[in-house]
């Protein structure tokens, strides 16, 4: 098995990235999900209305704290990543609180104004970020080629956002993998269970278009699952890829090894 691509989003809910490599510390890739959208009602940007921000892509140089906004129509808005220094607590749908504050700067007229109602960046302090559950997901090549074949068109692999895509023929090989450690590149893991999908993998991951109808493909041919360790036991989906953890931090790198232990 290889690498074939790696994955982050700088900001939670816009352009899903796919670098060349990527460094991976205790809580994941680093700088994934680093930054989220709040409503104004103070809650994070629902998953249903993802679809509305997939069109943004934000960049971020971590050594400058600076952020870098493409708009679709080409415009760009570059400003602080820093936050405004006032403390602020987001009930992460009821798996945990997480830690923020809104970042300085034009990022707030330039959300808005594109959503057309008010929207913040918020910068996250808290472990994991705003990532959902672990740190990491992964997927295999055999399991979007199974999925493709559902679907009977080609699936863009950014629909599911996963941080790693390993080249693996045999369909599903991740399902048998759950409690394995796997070694990625300089990075071990230990691969948990399957992630329950939900709706937001129907959107165009570039346009945000509703234009492919994968959900009713994986109820057609996935079983339900649920959270690991007991999260929100009533929740269950159709699962397609893996959670992952990481035990071993270090850089992974588009083409490294990858050894299942």
């Amino acid at each position: 098995m290889k690498v074939t691509a790696t994955g982050l989003v700088y900001v939670k809910a816009t352009r899903f990235l796919q670098p060349q490599s990527v460094q991976v510390d205790e809580d994941g890739i680093r700088h994934d999900r680093a930054f989220a959208l709040m409503e104004a009602d103070g809650k994070f940007v629902n998953s249903d209305q993802h679809r509305t921000f997939v069109p943004l892509r934000f960049d971020y140089e971590a050594g400058e704290e600076h952020l870098m906004l493409e708009l679709p129509s080409g415009e760009r808005v570059e400003g602080s990543a820093r936050g405004n220094g006032v403390p602020l607590e987001v009930d992460h749908f009821g798996l945990r609180s997480i830690a923020v504050e809104k970042v300085a700067g034009p990022w707030q007229n330039a959300l808005s104004s594109f959503a057309g109602r008010p929207i913040s960046l918020v910068r996250c302090h808290s472990r994991l970020r705003a990532i959902d559950v672990f740190p990491l997901t992964l997927v295999t090549t055999g399991a979007l080629a199974r999925l493709a074949r559902e679907v009977g068109a080609p699936v863009d692999p950014a629909r599911f956002r996963a941080g790693l895509i390993l080249e693996q023929a045999e369909e599903h090989a991740e399902d048998a993998w759950d409690g394995r450690q796997l070694r990625v590149g300089e990075v071990l893991l230990r691969v948990r269970t399957s992630v329950p999908r939900c709706a937001v993998t129907g959107f165009n991951p570039n346009s945000g278009a509703r234009d492919q109808d994968v959900m009713r493909a994986l109820i057609r041919y996935r079983d339900k699952v649920t959270l690991p360790d007991n999260l929100m036991p009533s929740y269950s989906t159709p699962g397609f890829a893996s959670y992952a953890e990481v035990l071993e931090p270090g850089r992974i790198a588009v083409g490294d090894p990858v050894t299942l232990l």
